[in-house]
């Protein structure tokens, strides 16, 4: 019996041994992520920018929803607004032959509806502005393909085009998709092309917005410093790092994973957006009630990602995906009196802070939830179960999952 015993402590000490060495860098980033002490949900849409004077009057239509659902601090729901700056003249560089980038940026008369719903929108706290590109693509990529494709110069001579219509990999505006598998940027021209932006978002809001989100999620070190040297405080990111397409127009593999509250080499902080609502491809309320009940689980904030396509077009989607929208706001208060609406931006700066609250320090509370993290990452979570390990800390699991819901029920 006495070796018996013997022989179960030297597995499991093993076996643990092995399991902090094998996934050390994951376990230490787990622990080191910042433990929430109350659901944070931030709605996070892309894409807006010139257009027809209907978006103005979708983001409108937004406001309205918003500012009627409050959390318990009387803070309304927040939608960020990742701002793409400008849009092709397409009938300019067709009767141009293609031999340069023209384009209408946000700046012009015809597109003052929209800046002033969303200084209207801003000024009522429920939206917040952020950098999503001068243009959803590298203008001298999409002019190297218009020169050869006929689809592309198609595109150009719509005066409705959007540039959700683009092939998905010359989308990726900081790469060079003129050609696959893409080609890195010019370190200087990604510079210029950063400044250029803030400056029109500068001159268009006062300041330009210090969140950056990477179109289609590709970015590089060079886009890092570059946002970093014009005001850029935090990157909103999938959880990885993308830097290219492949052969296909694919992304290509990860190059690193991200967790929340991670800094760059340059300083910027790094939070995670991994939760998806588009009501034009069906996702519904339920979705994102599912969404935040996990996040709390694993105290973590819910970034809500959807795209300006759900909300406009013909009147009676737009008005679904609104009503679908406050439907999921209400009912996550109802099922989370606690949760905090904050825009990304004031997320960054709390976790920055550390001690405002938001932040847990409960000893207890930050250990149920690591161990939570540990089962939901795959590759611990795999570990844990063909070496024998979650079997034999079941009961340690038991306990942090009851320890996990006193500090819920705490805070609400």
């Amino acid at each position: 019996m006495s070796f018996s015993i013997l022989a179960l402590v030297l597995w499991g000490g093993a076996a643990v041994l092995a399991f902090l060495v094998v996934h050390r860098a994951a376990v230490r980033a787990l622990w080191n992520e910042p433990v929430l002490a109350q659901p944070v949900l931030i709605v996070e849409s892309d894409d807006w920018g010139p257009g027809p004077v209907a978006d103005a009057d979708a983001l409108a239509g937004l406001a309205s929803r918003l500012a009627a659902v409050r959390d318990q601090r009387g803070r309304p729901a927040v939608m960020t607004l990742g701002v793409v700056c400008s849009l092709p003249d397409g009938a300019a560089m067709l009767a141009d032959g293609l031999a340069r980038y023209h384009r209408r940026a946000l700046d012009a008369p015809e597109f003052g509806p929209m800046v002033e719903a969303m200084r209207a929108g801003c000024g009522a706290g429920v939206f917040a502005l952020q950098r999503h590109g001068m243009e959803h693509f590298w203008p001298d990529a999409l002019l190297a393909r218009a020169r050869v494709d006929a689809s592309l110069r198609d595109w150009l001579a719509d005066p409705q085009a959007r540039s959700e219509g683009l092939p998905s990999h010359l989308q990726s505006r900081w790469i060079d998709a003129s050609v696959l598998p893409s080609r890195p940027l010019d370190p200087a021209a990604v510079q210029c092309a950063v400044d250029e932006e803030a400056r029109l978002l500068e001159r268009l809001f006062g300041a330009a917005p210090v969140v950056a989100v990477p179109n289609t999620f590709v970015w590089d070190d060079a886009v890092e410093r570059a946002w970093a040297g014009s005001g850029v405080r935090c990157i909103v990111t999938p959880g990885r790092r993308i830097e290219g397409r492949d052969g296909q127009g694919a992304l290509m593999p990860p190059t690193r994973v991200i967790r929340n509250g991670e800094r760059t080499a340059d300083g910027l902080m790094q939070l995670v957006r991994d939760d998806y609502f588009e009501p034009i491809r069906g996702h519904r309320a339920e979705q994102v009630w599912q969404a935040v009940a996990a996040k709390r689980r694993l105290g973590r904030p819910v970034l809500l990602e959807t795209h300006r396509e759900s909300f406009v077009g013909a009147a009676a989607v737009a008005r679904a995906a609104n009503d679908e929208l406050e439907r999921a706001l209400r009912g996550v208060l109802e099922r989370h009196p606690d949760v905090r609406f904050l825009s990304t931006a004031e997320l960054a700066d709390e976790l920055a802070a550390a001690a405002t609250g938001l932040v847990t320090r409960s000893l207890p509370h930050r250990v149920a939830v690591f161990l939570a993290r540990v089962e939901h990452e795959p590759a611990l979570r795999r570990f844990l179960k063909y070496s024998g390990l979650r079997f034999a800390l079941a009961p340690v699991f038991l306990i942090a999952g009851v320890m996990h819901g006193r500090c819920a029920a705490r805070a609400r």
